[in-house]
C-alpha cells in the first residue's frame, strides 16, 4: 500500500510535563499542568495548532494508514534542515511527498484532492507495470 507522507513545518508549541505519576496526581487533584504552560503562546500559534491536529485527525480518518503525518517545528534540527532544504520562507508551510505543496494551512478539501491526486497517479503505476 501506497503512503502519503505529510509534514507540517510551522511553530509547534513544547509542553514540559512531570513523570506519569506526578501527572496523574496532578489530574487528579483539578491541576492542569499544560495549560499554563500552554496559554502563554501567542493566539495565532493556538490556532494553528488546534487548525493542523483536525486536518490531520480528519486525513487519518479518511485515508486510514495511507497517510502519514509529522509536525516539525522550524527551530528544531529538522525544520531547520527543511527550510533551507526546501527554502522555506514563511510558516506554516505543508510538504507532500518531499515537496513544498502549501505555504499555508491548506483546507480540509485542498489537502484532500492533493492526497486522492498522488494516491491515484502510484495506483495509476502500479497497474501499468509489467507483471
Amino acid at each position: 500500500m501506497q503512503k502519503v507522507k505529510v509534514d507540517f513545518v510551522g511553530i509547534i508549541p513544547t509542553l514540559f510535563a512531570h513523570c506519569q505519576h506526578c501527572m496523574q496526581v496532578m489530574h487528579e487533584t483539578g491541576l492542569k499542568p499544560y495549560s499554563e504552560q500552554f496559554e502563554e503562546y501567542p493566539d495565532d500559534i493556538k490556532e494553528q495548532y488546534f487548525g493542523i491536529a483536525e486536518l490531520a485527525q480528519k486525513i487519518t480518518k479518511e485515508f486510514r494508514g495511507q497517510v502519514v503525518f509529522d509536525a516539525v517545528d522550524p527551530a528544531s534540527i529538522l525544520g531547520l534542515w527543511y527550510t533551507v532544504r526546501y527554502r522555506i520562507t514563511k510558516t506554516p508551510c505543508i510538504l507532500i511527498n518531499g515537496k513544498k505543496v502549501f505555504n499555508k494551512i491548506p483546507s480540509y478539501e485542498e489537502l484532500r484532492k492533493k492526497i486522492i491526486e498522488l494516491l491515484d497517479v502510484h495506483t495509476q503505476t502500479q497497474s501499468t507495470l509489467p507483471r
